[in-house]
């Protein structure tokens, strides 16, 4: 390993992308124009291929997959002989996060290249939208590249304002203003308790880089020397997960997730497919040990997981529109890895993580191809039958819909089967909450697919349908391919011919295994076990797919009257569904409001109250002027007579003490 090369590409991946973000900002509107999209595009592709570098660095150290921590420069110091340093950390979890991120975010810059454009002019903003993209992808490599708790708040805190200014890009639609408030306003709630687990990690061990503070906790002492306590790591690891529940819109901060599909397309591909969602995943896979330590934190982990992942698949059943059935798509596969991380399966999560940028990405964009052909619909109920007008967006979408069900051999099939499994050997309830999920989720992807695809042609009324151009495309049939064999990179062959890509181990797992040693479990010998008990609960996944599929296609292809009787049927179940259990309108009644409410009465209380008395104590100062200021009328005479009058005063008084 090449500590000078990784430092110089360290720093390459953080200034390339903001390199590209600052000149589409300064010159792209007077100058670049049309052609704003290359210094974002050349930036994130450089910072891609730094990726690889350090991946080549890691995975081609000589005594194994190593780490190094690169310090760049001092930065301040909060006490004497100590510093905050600007450091990198490089092992292998950055750098798989590195690939996704900078890889995916490469693929969606591309993309919006045709997509920003109508009639083939760049839209208002063009530029603007492409300098927020690259301080985007810089504020999520830096999130990952943080060597220490404090650069990965930095970090954190960027993301979620480029997140704010992403979606609401057109700021002077209504909606799109209030889902990019609401996504800042929720991730703050998450965030206020993030920044506080790092502060009481500062109080508890007297530093913030990683390596210092997880040594600590290993030992089992704080700076001081003093034992460390469980409800003390308990309350760390708690709140530390308030900032992954918020940024990863888990259950109860999930709600500004389908809210930001306010925000174009490209956007909600890149904010939920790979990089700022996943940001809580990848928090909680680092801090590890401090997890680890807190059988608690795990369990809540777990429970947060399953219920998220069980209750968004719910909404999406009854969805209409096809960027938020893929919004909550988003959030019952981050409750997925929510799961794995609780049952201490964190390779799992990982895996799935890494598959489901490609194929969560491919299908945001190719709702965009639809969205763009339809003249900005994507309500289902205004259009189908697309097959025939955009085949290659249908092909696309095929096989990221299938890799979204868990079909067979495909990338999702692989990770997603791993995390079940996990719940299995964990918690019977748990491993029954993630099959159902599954089902679940193989229903409402192909309901939104063939209520799209198939079916007589429609198209809305002055919409003319057309298949999108080569560089919308390109990414597509890029995160199609990965879609359907990145998941090879996780299962091993060599073990019993084609039951060998069974096996839970890979390539994948084996490099980052040493980021996953504080969640390893007991190992248990399945050669022991028979091919059934191996397997089996791989083929009821699998089969539950299948399933899903089927039905899918009977309600919304073969015989679409069952899908209104079903719906008849069960009214109140639909209702619920479709209000999404009501948690806005909750939250709206007794949160929301009594928070305005609240502030309309301290707002009342600094204008009427505040100011009253603060009018009241300049009153006598202003009063006292008013009468002084009638002495002073700049008349000589009134000034003589004053003086006059003052004297004999004087006079008068001095005479009556001489004669007393």
């Amino acid at each position: 390993m090449d500590l000078s090369t990784i430092q110089l590409w360290s720093i390459l991946i953080l200034m390339l992308p903001l390199a590209g973000a600052v000149l589409a900002g300064a010159l792209g509107p007077g100058l670049l124009r049309g052609r704003t999209h290359w210094p974002v595009i050349l930036g994130v592709g450089g910072a891609f291929v730094g990726a690889i570098t350090l991946f080549t660095q890691v995975n081609g150290a000589e005594h194994g997959h190593t780490s190094a921590v690169v310090h760049l420069y001092e930065w301040f110091a909060p006490q004497v002989g100590t510093w905050f340093n600007v450091e990198v950390l490089v092992d292998p979890l950055t750098c798989m996060m590195l690939l996704v991120v900078t890889g995916i975010s490469l693929l969606v810059v591309i993309y919006s290249r045709d997509y920003m454009r109508d009639h083939g002019r760049p839209e208002p903003g063009y530029e603007r939208f492409f300098a927020y993209l690259g301080l985007f992808v810089f504020s999520m490599c830096a999130l990952v590249l943080g060597g220490n708790f404090l650069l990965l708040y930095l970090g954190w805190e960027a993301v979620g304002l480029c997140s704010y200014l992403l979606i609401g890009f057109y700021y002077d639609k209504p909606s799109a203003a209030a889902a990019a408030k609401k996504a800042f306003l929720v991730n703050r709630v998450g965030d206020f308790g993030f920044g506080l687990g790092i502060l009481l990690i500062y109080l508890t061990f007297g530093v913030l880089d990683f390596a210092g503070v997880f040594n600590m906790v290993e030992r089992g002492v704080t700076a001081s020397g003093d034992p460390l306590t469980f409800g003390r790591m308990t309350a760390i690891a708690l709140l530390l997960l308030c900032g992954a529940v918020g940024k990863s819109a888990q259950i109860p901060l999930y709600v500004w997730l389908p809210d930001a599909m306010e925000g174009p397309s490209p956007v909600s591909a890149l904010i939920h497919a790979a990089t700022m969602v996943t940001a809580g995943i990848y928090m909680i896979v680092r801090c590890g040990v401090i997890f680890t330590a807190s059988p608690l934190a795990m369990t809540i982990i777990a429970l947060i997981g399953a219920l998220t992942a069980l209750f968004a698949a719910g909404i999406a059943l009854v969805q209409h529109d096809m960027k938020r059935i893929l919004a909550y798509s988003t959030i019952s596969q981050l409750g997925y890895m929510f799961l794995g991380l609780g049952v201490s399966a964190a390779g799992a999560s990982l895996f799935h993580l890494y598959t489901h940028a490609f194929f969560k990405a491919l299908l945001f964009l190719g709702a965009g191809s639809v969205m763009h052909a339809m003249g900005g619909v994507i309500d289902l109920r205004k259009f189908s039958g697309l097959k025939r007008v955009m085949p290659w967006t249908y092909g696309t979408m095929l096989i990221g819909c299938l890799a979204l069900a868990g079909f067979p051999f495909l990338s999702g099939f692989w990770s997603k089967d791993e995390i079940i499994h996990a719940a299995f050997t964990q918690n019977k309830f748990l491993g029954a909450v993630a099959l159902l999920t599954a089902v679940m989720t193989a229903f409402y992807t192909f309901r939104m697919f063939f209520r799209a695809f198939h079916g007589t042609t429609r198209i809305p009324e002055g919409v003319h349908a057309h298949e999108s151009g080569g560089w919308m495309l390109l990414p597509l049939v890029i995160l199609a391919f990965g879609a359907a064999f990145a998941g090879y990179l996780g299962v091993q062959v060599g073990h019993g011919g084609m039951l060998g890509l069974f096996r839970p181990e890979g390539v994948f797992h084996h490099f980052l295994e040493p980021a996953l040693v504080p969640f390893a479990t007991a190992a248990h010998d399945t050669h022991a076990l028979g091919h059934l008990q191996q397997f089996g609960l791989m083929y009821i996944s699998a089969a539950l797919a299948v399933f899903g599929i089927i039905v899918a296609y009977t309600l919304y292809v073969d015989s679409p009257m069952l899908a209104m009787v079903t719906k008849r049927a069960f009214p109140s179940t639909h209702e619920i569904l479709t209000h999404k259990y009501y948690v806005d309108e909750f939250y709206d009644r007794w949160i929301v409001q009594p928070t305005r409410r609240l502030g309309q009465f301290c707002f009342g209380v600094d204008n009427y109250v505040i100011e009253s008395l603060i009018w009241l104590i300049t009153a006598i100062p202003r009063l006292l002027a008013m009468i002084m200021r009638t002495l002073q009328q700049g008349a000589l005479q009134s000034y003589g007579t004053s003086m006059a009058v003052g004297l004999a005063i004087i006079l008068v008084l001095v005479m009556w003490g001489v004669n007393s």
